[in-house]
């Protein structure tokens, strides 16, 4: 089963150098270390959440329940707050209802992650919608479904719909079509506090002849 953790935090202004050091070459490999796989890090473009979403991988929740509560974590954890603001985390559970989550990404991502919560009296009616026609209306629109997350512990929306897609300007011209405005309205009979949000990379995994590293894409 997919886990995520997913951090969420803004850059303290005038602490770019600084902190992009620090996350290249310290919090980067300290959290590989401990098992929490280092996907990418991302920049908000559109959108009502944090400036950045760093984003971890394992197969294995207690890999992540693990690593929190080692000294190495809040070591880093610490050491990243000189840096930034706004410090908050997200452990995420895959649904199972897709199977194409990778950790592997294409160079020329971007994300359209879509949140909401299940109304409780609708969850039959949301179940057969999302598979049988919302899932659908995005695949024709270009949009990826790489995983559906239920948020196990932290804030916000209950469930994020994580999307993929690798032309921002299609994205945008799909997002206004009747189409998808057709979909998310019929989407919202079934949830409510729904909210959506556009990223691009801020850190990038880039894959080596041996072994990958990561390099800056969006300071």
């Amino acid at each position: 089963m997919s886990v995520k953790l997913n951090h969420y935090w803004s850059i303290i202004p005038g602490m770019n150098e600084e902190y992009l050091k620090f996350i290249i070459k310290k919090f980067i490999p300290g959290v590989n270390d401990l098992g929490l796989h280092t996907v990418a890090v991302w920049s908000v473009l559109i959108g009502s959440v944090s400036e950045i979403v760093f984003e971890n991988a394992s197969g294995d929740l207690e890999v992540i329940e693990k690593a929190l509560k080692s000294e190495k974590y809040k070591y880093l954890k610490q050491k990243l707050f000189k840096y930034v603001k706004d410090y908050k985390t997200k452990v995420l559970i895959n649904t199972g209802r897709t199977d194409s989550y990778t950790m592997d990404i294409r160079k020329d991502t971007i994300k359209f992650n879509q949140s909401w919560d299940v109304q409780s009296h609708k969850k039959d009616e949301y179940d057969e919608f999302l598979s049988n026609e919302y899932f659908p209306v995005l695949a024709d629109l270009g949009v990826e479904v790489a995983g559906e997350w239920e948020i196990l512990i932290g804030g916000g929306p209950g469930i994020i719909c994580e999307g993929r897609v690798s032309d921002i300007n299609n994205l945008i011209s799909n997002l206004q079509s009747k189409k998808f405005q057709d979909a998310k309205r019929k989407l919202k009979q079934n949830v409510e506090n729904y909210h959506s949000r556009i990223l691009t990379f801020h850190v990038q995994k880039i894959k080596g002849y041996k072994s990958a590293s990561y390099e800056v894409v969006n300071v």
